[in-house]
């Protein structure tokens, strides 16, 4: 029987998820005033945000139970590096969308693709749902490569699709199946089926 997860289901090799505290959202703002990584995150017109704004959209997301926002902290010193969102959730055809932003100053370190493998692993193995899909927008080759690395696929692009100093750039649709990640991540992704016995 394949051994129940614990903790490890919200660690990685580099980091751990966990549930966003209040005091973390002036970082998650400070973050935004950086327009540059703004500008990579968000599709439209950008704006800078205050600790509020995070605050409301996170409890909005847990109350109604449309999404599931985490913290991304560094394993060696729990140090606060980035945040990301599971939303648009479609429990009857179980796929969803996923966010993820990393510290500015944090980037380029690994910090974004463990914690998008553990946003997989939780995804799949916790929630039980088959696609999880994101968009990136096609001047953002940093993340398209993660992206890839990770295992998601190329599934279209919207031409023309976001507006920036007098450029349109093409968004891409991403996405990865659950037979996909069983595939690239092997038997050891998966931890617990339902059709093994529940175990003691």
């Amino acid at each position: 029987m394949a051994q129940f997860m614990g903790n490890e289901l919200l660690q990685g090799e580099l980091v751990n998820l966990a549930r966003p505290e209040k005091e973390e959202m002036e970082m998650f703002a400070r973050w935004s005033h950086d327009i540059g990584y703004q500008r990579n995150l968000r599709r439209g017109m950008v704006y800078p945000s205050a600790a509020g704004d995070w605050e409301s959209w996170f409890t909005q997301m847990i109350d109604k139970e449309e999404g599931f926002p985490f913290s991304v902290r560094r394993r060696d010193d729990d140090r606060l590096v980035g945040f990301s969102v599971i939303k648009d959730i479609f429990w009857q055809a179980r796929h969803c969308q996923v966010v993820i932003g990393i510290d500015p100053a944090q980037q380029g370190r690994g910090y974004g693709t463990d914690a998008m493998r553990v946003l997989l692993k939780y995804s799949f193995l916790e929630m039980n749902l088959n696609r999880v899909g994101l968009d990136v927008l096609g001047y953002n080759s940093a993340a398209l490569r993660v992206y890839q690395k990770v295992g998601f696929r190329l599934e279209g692009t919207l031409r023309s699709f976001a507006f920036r100093d007098g450029v349109y750039y093409d968004m891409h649709t991403m996405g990865i199946l659950r037979s996909e990640w069983e595939r690239l991540y092997g038997q050891a992704a998966v931890s617990y089926s339902p059709s093994d016995p529940a175990p003691a």
